[in-house]
């Protein structure tokens, strides 16, 4: 169902059961039973963004050369790719190399229209890169250094995909003043509703994804009518 056109539907009245074919999704709004196919429920669930965890350990020495690259699908439809380069200098610490990759990857922070940062921070040599949003996993880590024994590692947290929230409501295309839960149960669907097109190899329908809106519990409810 992934790239169809879509609208939303928001109701806090739990869907009643089909009569005479007809299926009402909320009080507004009622369709055929079987223009409906391949419902499926998402439970509400907060979202939490993922992160970078970058790690720089072992004995550098001076001139060694250490790469971070990042790649992320956040920010458009091509591949976002950064790549931070460090020369280690005279009196370095493994907190000074990782303050270091900080202080670069904050300019790409500060930066909000390009970069698919939220936020940096470093300690005792790690460094912590944190995505912008919630809804989909966007950061991944490419390392390298040549020296001999130092070392620069990075462990993916994924994200937790935000569902049924506010914002998730928001991003659909939902009004504010239509959204007064906390949470909501999510249903997608798709309707193939009929549709006056004049050509010999269609019939006569046109396909969209409705995404469904309402009380968490009442989703299964909707799901199990759905053919």
């Amino acid at each position: 169902m992934t790239g169809r056109n879509y609208f939303p539907l928001v109701t806090v009245i739990p869907v009643p059961a089909a009569a005479g074919g007809i299926i009402k999704l909320t009080p507004q709004y009622e369709v055929p039973l079987a223009s409906l196919s391949e419902a499926f429920l998402i439970v509400p669930a907060v979202g939490a963004a993922g992160f970078q965890t970058v790690t720089f350990a072992g004995t550098y020495a001076v001139g060694d050369e250490i790469r971070l690259t990042i790649t992320s699908n956040l920010t458009s439809r091509q591949l976002w790719r950064k790549s931070y380069n460090y020369v280690v200098p005279a009196g370095f610490s493994l907190t000074s190399i990782a303050a270091a990759f900080t202080a670069m990857v904050q300019a790409d922070v500060n930066n909000p229209l390009n970069s698919p940062y939220a936020s940096v921070t470093s300690a005792l040599g790690v460094m912590i890169i944190t995505q912008f949003d919630d809804d989909k996993q966007g950061l991944v880590s490419y390392t390298f250094t040549d020296s001999a024994s130092g070392t620069i590692g990075a462990v993916s947290t994924l994200t937790v995909i935000s569902e049924g929230q506010p914002s998730d409501l928001t991003d659909r295309g939902v009004d504010t003043d239509d959204i007064t839960l906390a949470a909501y149960d999510t249903v997608r669907m798709v309707l193939k509703a009929d549709a006056p097109i004049p050509f010999i190899d269609s019939d006569g329908k046109t396909v969209k994804e409705i995404y469904w809106y309402g009380t968490p519990g009442d989703g299964v409810g909707l799901v199990a009518q759905i053919p």
